[in-house]
């Protein structure tokens, strides 16, 4: 159990100097920026993000479900990468054929082609930038993972600061530093791990791609729908709003995802972790342990972030101070993805992931309907009560799929914490009564060490290796 913790810390580095990096981002850019800048930057990240999720085909998800069990490494690396790379040169083609369209529509002007045409070919380096850090993630190289992820983070704010001081201080001259600050970090992680292509020359392997894309079609689509998903909130506020809106809602986002640092950390070790567990027939208790745990650790987090809520305004500019109002409802994003990544096993154990299609359908009717209804009367707060909502919508279609076709285990203290924390949300963007707010915090906070108080002992007992050994092993239970 020590090894694992040190796995954990190690994978956690990474994650906490990525995030501190981001964080380091957001008041460099606004405050060079007016929020309606910041705005049409958020849309670039849109787009950015959309790409993100379809590019990768599905092969990704399949190259982590085949690792273990697939005895030449490289050569499936190279032959899950090849048919994202060749997808993305048809990709590049209709991004750089309909560049002025696609400026129109995310800049309100076709004058940002070129935007357009560096954002397309950035596709084929992301592609290598998400295969490598699986393959590196996936050996638990868990200290040459975060040096890896922090470089291409330091790359992008180097490149940002480096555009802002050299010209105008605009959302373009941010978005070009983005994409070379990207781009640069991601061709020197290419070449630190040339060795891995060399297969490269090898023979198209019919047969294991066809198992990959089994694997991954399936989920290919429901990440498409989850895509919509993601970026709909955002499309909402372009059409039933203005820049201004987007960028409050995005500088709030910006902030609520400083909780995807334990999303990220935990995802980048639970996943290899969990695989491991599975071969070896760990009992259902230590599943039910670590959830636990997480839920208790994201949530308190939460509510510390909710707490100290003003210092929003320190951290941005007294341009963007609406954005504390907004955020704890975004907060549901970081927060229910990474109890999910613990209830959700039954669909990657099982090779289930048609059941993704569901979970993503779900969550985006969700949003639609509360983005239909919201946004057009209540702008940005209304965006953020559509987005938190769907997200809560999307851990129970997970967990409730993955339950019904895995052993799995009682999720009842999730389902009370999560809704008490909803409605805390909605009473800090509704009624904006901040000295009661506190108080309604600081008694949440009570009954979430009540709820976990077998959960917190432990974490506070961290140090005692022996002790939590045995906790994760089954040898103790919470009381």
């Amino acid at each position: 159990m020590k090894q694992l913790l040190i796995r954990f810390g190690q994978f956690s580095i990474g994650s906490l100097g990525a995030a501190l990096l981001n964080l380091i981002l957001i008041p460099v850019t606004t405050y060079f920026l007016t929020p309606t800048e910041y705005g049409k930057t958020s849309m670039f990240l849109l787009a950015q993000t959309f790409l993100i999720y379809i590019i990768y085909l599905g092969f990704d998800q399949a190259f982590t479900r085949e690792f273990h069990s697939y005895p030449n490494k490289p050569h499936l690396l190279v032959q899950a990468m090849l048919v994202p790379l060749l997808s993305s040169v048809a990709l590049i083609g209709m991004m750089c054929l309909f560049a002025a369209e696609l400026s129109t529509w995310l800049f309100a002007t076709p004058q940002y082609h070129k935007i357009i045409y560096l954002l397309a070919f950035s596709t084929i380096l992301l592609i290598f930038e998400r295969f490598l850090l699986l393959f590196i993630r996936m050996e638990n190289r868990a200290l040459t993972f975060s040096i890896a992820n922090i470089w291409i983070k330091f790359s992008i704010l180097l490149g940002v600061i480096i555009a802002l001081l050299l010209f105008k201080p605009t959302f373009s001259s941010v978005i070009y530093g983005m994409l070379l600050g990207q781009m640069t970090g991601d061709i020197v992680l290419i070449l630190f791990n040339l060795h891995f292509f060399k297969s490269f020359r090898s023979a198209f392997d019919r047969a294991l791609i066809i198992r990959l894309a089994k694997f991954g079609f399936p989920v290919v689509i429901g990440t498409f729908i989850y895509s919509l998903f993601i970026i709909l909130d955002k499309l909402f506020l372009r059409y039933f709003a203005d820049f201004y809106e987007i960028g409050i809602y995005t500088a709030a986002f910006k902030i609520a995802s400083a909780l995807m640092v334990l999303q990220v950390s935990f995802s980048n070790f639970w996943i290899p972790t969990a695989y491991e567990w599975y071969e070896q027939k760990k009992s259902m208790d230590a599943y039910k342990k670590v959830s636990d745990a997480v839920m208790f650790t994201i949530a308190f987090s939460f509510l510390l972030m909710l707490f100290f809520k003003e210092w929003i305004v320190v951290i941005l500019s007294p341009d963007y101070s609406e954005a504390q109002y907004i955020f704890p409802c975004l907060c549901f994003y970081p927060l229910m993805m990474t109890v999910s990544e613990t209830t959700t096993l039954g669909i990657v154990f099982l090779k289930k992931s048609v059941l993704n299609i569901y979970i993503s359908l779900i969550a985006l009717l969700v949003s639609i309907l509360l983005n239909v209804l919201l946004v057009p009367a209540y702008g940005a707060v209304g965006a953020a009560i559509a987005t938190g909502s769907a997200y809560i919508a999307f851990f129970f279609a997970r967990t409730f799929f993955s339950m019904r076709i895995w052993e799995g285990f009682s999720v009842k203290r999730h389902i009370i914490v999560t809704s008490l924390l909803y409605a805390l949300s909605l009473y800090s963007v509704v009624v904006r009564d901040t000295w009661f707010e506190k108080i309604l915090i600081l008694g949440m906070l009570v009954l979430l060490l009540v709820l976990y108080r077998g959960e917190a002992r432990q974490i506070l007992r961290l140090k005692k290796g022996s002790k939590i050994n045995e906790h994760f092993d089954g040898g103790t239970r919470f009381p």
